[in-house]
């Protein structure tokens, strides 16, 4: 990471624990935050949910996106056409006169 990238993120991190810290009246650890992923998902979702100002929720987006991995999205299935079960024997012998003679 690059130091001005560096400093844009611990900017935003201290921008973040102060808003939690006026908004909501709560505390984040932030090493916790980014360094656990399972405390980052868990605690920005509890912020998220309890926030009231779009300047927080927006912080809450930006820091999801830097410290959280995406989800896994399953992969795309590609539907396979269904397999034609061979008809038995005895079925294809018998004769269809839809089509005249040459139905056989």
């Amino acid at each position: 990471m690059s130091m001005e990238k560096s400093m844009e993120m611990a900017q935003l991190l201290a921008r973040f624990k102060l808003q939690v810290k006026r908004s909501l009246a709560e505390s984040v650890d932030l090493e916790a935050l980014t360094r656990d992923p399972i405390y980052a998902r868990r605690r920005l979702s509890e912020i998220e949910e309890a926030a009231g100002d779009e300047d927080l929720l927006i912080m809450v987006l930006r820091l999801r996106d830097h410290l959280l991995p995406p989800a896994d999205l399953p992969s795309p299935v590609i539907a396979q056409p269904p397999e034609i079960a061979p008809e038995p024997s005895s079925q294809r012998e018998t004769r269809s006169y839809l089509m005249g003679a040459r139905a056989w």
